[in-house]
């Protein structure tokens, strides 16, 4: 029995053993400390790290400047739009932004109608609105539209938080300078103020006397690589402030499109 087994150990192929992997001899000026290693010892650790994918990096810029139309929906039969111009200046991954608006208001055929009788609804004339606002990224990545005439662009996702200021022209006529200044920083608009607006007024309107108006909302921005921008939101007037101002507009919601450039 013993001959056989040497036998298939004879004729059984043979694998030659392969020796342990070494890293290759450096050349001599070869910095010290410097090592190889083989591809397969590689794999087994980390090389580097992946980068973000960005197609343009809005937060390496030092503003954006455009211009936006808006359409409030105020929850009442006045209709309004506005239109103005917007500066976003980056900072620490946020956008600090600055608006400035005018918005017009008409009547429509509700109105008129409530005009007719003793009822009145809160509403606000034209005026002009500052908007300081903050903008944070929840979500950024690089977007390929289905349409292959269009460039593939850098797409975030933004929360938005704005403080607007509502300033009415023709409001503090007649007063002097210190009481105008002291209208200007109040939180409501006084009896006399309320009288001046009077011709500002539309029928069937009761002028709201709130300044300021709190917004919250979402939206989408798209950055083109030349520095194009396009920019839409949804923001709802929220009733924060309609505890502390004497207001009948606690809610309201606004559409918002905004075309600039990112320098």
């Amino acid at each position: 029995m013993i001959p056989n087994l040497l036998l298939l150990a004879l004729l059984a192929p043979q694998t030659p053993l392969e020796p342990p992997l070494e890293p290759p001899d450096l050349p001599p000026d070869a910095p010290d400390g410097a090592h190889r290693l083989p591809l397969d010892a590689l794999m087994e650790r980390a090389i580097g790290h992946a980068a973000k994918r960005v197609r343009f990096n809005w937060r390496e810029g030092d503003a954006q400047l455009g211009a936006h139309l808006s359409l409030p929906a105020e929850l009442n039969n006045f209709e309004s739009l506005r239109a103005g111009a917007r500066l976003r200046v980056p900072t620490s991954g946020l956008l600090l932004e600055l608006g400035l608006s005018y918005a017009w208001v008409w009547s429509t055929p509700s109105t008129d109608l409530l005009a007719l009788t003793p009822y009145r609804q809160a509403g606000r004339p034209a005026r002009f609105e500052l908007d300081l606002g903050l903008a944070y990224p929840l979500a950024e990545g690089v977007a390929t539209p289905a349409f292959s005439l269009l460039p593939a662009v850098e797409l975030t996702f933004t929360a938005h938080a704005q403080l607007r200021y509502l300033f009415y022209p023709g409001s503090t006529a007649g007063m002097d300078l210190k009481d105008t200044l002291t209208s200007w920083i109040s939180g409501t608009l006084s009896d006399e103020e309320v009288d001046n607006l009077e011709g500002a007024r539309l029928p069937g309107m009761l002028i709201d006397r709130a300044r300021y108006v709190a917004l919250l909302g979402l939206g989408n921005d798209l950055y083109f690589q030349s520095g194009l921008l396009l920019s839409h939101r949804v923001l709802l007037a929220t009733p924060l402030l309609g505890l502390m101002l004497e207001t009948q507009m606690n809610l309201g919601v606004e559409w918002d499109l905004c075309l600039g450039w990112a320098f």
